[in-house]
């Protein structure tokens, strides 16, 4: 794509917010970047790499070199920001719908189809190109539940109301964690339905990645928030750096007293140092969501700091990533679905985490004009393709 494309398409962004579309440069460029990483994640997995800087089940970890785990810590921050932002832009959504003086029930209908469009891409095209066991239920799936939830939620309570769910379902699931600890640590068997709702599992038939009560409140937790956007603080960085120097703040205070509800102590999950940032994702523990999205929260005033970058500057093409988000998504496991096997035909030498590297960059190429492509269809058939 040309350089005089880039600009029209940055300043067709630019011409959104100034038309007072809800769409905020900042949040997209943060979801843009959760992406990129996801993608990184996901190319050097298909390549046989292990990006690994967290813990399962409370297992002990073993890390490998520096630039396998530094790597790992960057890709886990996809998807807290992913889940956090898919309420936050949903507030967007019906902030926006409110205005246009469409029904709150318009909004309700639009959360359960595309809650139901994600459930059926990931049981179907996401799962047909993983390179992984089958069948597998991954990321969607817990993000089409928890927006299911959300959309019964929300015919009964506020937006604060639901914040307050959000954060009680959190305590709650670490509280079962702990109680259930010794369990899970020693590998008992799980029901399916236990580990869909409080844990995963690799062994029950679809194998399930994300637990709904454990992901799904940052769903709930950014939508409740996004309704608030409309306070000026919010689009200011210094307050972005507070909440995350804050969630930074309780992150170190969960991990040097124990860290309710984490399998993944460092005390037992490793000997060095290093461990301390190795936290349980499956189940997630909240020094796992406190550490990633404060890090987000100043990776966010950074945005928010540097507007230019993201409009007209050589990142411009960061947030409209990040507004394609599920179109990029299943994308992206078609392309290094295919990228990988094309590679894997070659006579590759050397650390596979080069290699890794390589098919993500590859990939990207493909996938960023695609991007641009398929922006381009959603304006010119809204009705049809806004769900995805």
């Amino acid at each position: 794509m040309g350089a005089a494309s880039l600009v029209a398409e940055a300043q067709s962004t630019v011409a959104e917010r100034s038309a007072g579309s809800t769409r905020i440069v900042a949040i997209d460029a943060l979801r843009g970047m959760a992406l990129i990483l996801m993608a990184l994640d996901h190319s050097t997995f298909f390549m046989g790499a292990s990006l690994q800087a967290e813990s399962y089940g409370g297992q002990p970890v073993v890390l490998q070199s520096a630039v396998y785990w530094l790597s790992g810590l960057l890709t886990n921050l996809a998807s807290p920001i992913f889940f956090f932002l898919g309420g936050y832009s949903l507030a967007l959504y019906a902030a926006a719908q409110a205005q246009r003086g469409q029904p709150p029930q318009a909004t309700t209908r639009f959360m359960l189809i595309r809650a139901l469009v994600i459930l059926v891409l990931d049981l179907t095209i996401c799962a047909w190109f993983w390179s992984g066991s089958m069948p597998y239920v991954h990321v969607l799936t817990t993000i089409a539940a928890a927006m299911f939830m959300l959309a019964g939620m929300r015919q009964f309570l506020t937006p604060n109301q639901i914040g307050i769910v959000a954060l009680a379902t959190l305590l709650f699931h670490q509280g079962w964690v702990g109680a259930n600890a010794d369990n899970l640590i020693n590998n008992t068997p799980q029901t399916f339905w236990q580990a869909f709702w409080f844990t995963y599992s690799y062994d029950t038939t679809p194998a399930l990645g994300f637990a709904v009560l454990g992901w799904g409140p940052l769903l709930w937790l950014g939508y409740a928030l996004g309704h608030r956007q409309d306070q000026p603080a919010l689009r200011q960085p210094q307050r972005w750096v507070q909440i995350g120097l804050g969630l930074l703040i309780l992150w170190a205070v969960l991990r040097l007293t124990g860290s309710f509800g984490d399998l993944g102590s460092f005390r037992t999950i490793g000997d060095s140092p290093v461990h301390l940032l190795i936290m349980s994702k499956a189940p997630p523990s909240l020094s796992y969501f406190a550490f990633n999205l404060g890090v987000a929260a100043l990776i966010l005033a950074w945005t928010y700091a540097t507007p230019h970058l993201f409009t007209t500057g050589r990142l411009r093409w960061l947030p409209i990533v990040g507004q394609v988000s599920l179109f990029f998504y299943v994308t992206h496991l078609i392309i290094y679905h295919f990228v990988a096997r094309v590679m894997q035909q070659l006579p590759l030498s050397g650390p596979r985490i080069i290699w890794g590297y390589t098919a993500w960059l590859l990939g990207l190429a493909i996938l960023i004009p695609l991007g641009y492509r398929y922006r381009r269809q959603r304006k010119r058939y809204p009705r049809w393709l806004s769900y995805l």
